[in-house]
């Protein structure tokens, strides 16, 4: 995991368990979250983020809504010519904590299966841009700095509003579908994992966590799939196409290299050597 200095949380307890509160830090930042029976909403003020799921992958920015259910997600914070500086606002909803808070009965949309028919749940969804939930966020930050004033009866009002809220603007139906899903662990497909993240800059043990499996166990699976080692097969595949987009396009190398998933221009230009006996340079130049 990647560090970050200068950072910050506020956060605010609700009968001893924190179930919202305002983080700041900078970026480049990536950390790892494992959501086991207990689903967050997050709403971003500052910075743009890479959040990364079994089987997509959302790229977040200022003014952006997400929600997430139970599953595993690695959030990489990027840097941006324009600042560094990340701030956003959690909304934790754990079993216990909506059992508290909906003592009576669910909302009658949460759990009654009125998801749109044939529509399968993601693991996130981006809520739709709205002035009220942009609203929302920005008095809840404002609530969330004068912790003080933040009583038990206040953050049941609050995060009662905010859930009725995401279900009154929901058109495609795609949060329905995920909040009658919310604490339900996903079991991703390591097929699924690997072709949706096959050129991107995850790591074997990334994806082993995405799988929520050990790095141990993903390799042995891999294996047995593959037929080869996961880290083996997933350089050969992205220098495959590595070679192919210097081929056949004009793009620079160094955008080549991040499309096809290398973070360093230098490893990619060994591995690229090591493979074919020749640099992607050189490649260019020959074929250009």
């Amino acid at each position: 995991m990647s560090s970050s200095q200068d950072a910050m949380f506020t956060g605010i307890q609700y009968n001893d368990q924190t179930v919202m509160g305002l983080r700041r830090f900078n970026a480049p930042f990536t950390y790892q979250d494992e959501l086991v029976d207990e689903a967050r909403i997050v709403h971003v003020f500052k910075g743009q983020s890479a959040l990364i799921c079994a089987g997509e992958a959302f790229s977040l920015k200022a003014g952006d809504t997400l929600l997430m259910k139970s599953d595993n997600f690695i959030n990489r914070w990027l840097e941006d010519a324009r600042g560094n500086s990340v701030e956003f606002v959690g909304v934790r909803l754990t079993q216990s904590f909506i059992q508290q808070l909906y003592q009576a009965s669910l909302p009658n949309m949460i759990g009654t299966n009125q998801a749109k028919e044939g529509l399968e749940a993601s693991s996130a969804v981006v809520l739709p841009d709205s002035k009220l939930l942009s609203s929302y966020f920005t008095l809840l930050k404002a609530y969330i700095l004068q912790s003080n004033l933040m009583t038990n009866k206040l953050v049941d009002l609050k995060v009662q509003e905010l859930i009725e809220l995401i279900i009154s603007t929901d058109r495609s139906g795609r949060v329905l579908a995920l909040l009658n899903q919310l604490f339900i662990p996903s079991q991703p497909a390591l097929q699924k994992v690997v072709n949706a993240h096959l050129y991107t800059p995850l790591k074997v043990d990334e994806m082993a966590f995405l799988c929520h499996m050990s790095a141990s166990t993903f390799n042995r699976r891999f294996k047995q799939v593959y037929g080869t080692s996961a880290n083996k097969y997933l350089i050969g595949k992205r220098l495959e196409k590595a070679r192919q987009l210097i081929k056949l396009t004009d793009k620079s190398v160094t955008s080549i290299a991040i499309e096809c998933g290398f973070e360093e221009l230098s490893y990619f230009s060994r591995a690229f050597k090591q493979q074919y006996q020749v640099t992607p340079s050189q490649l260019r130049k020959h074929t250009g």
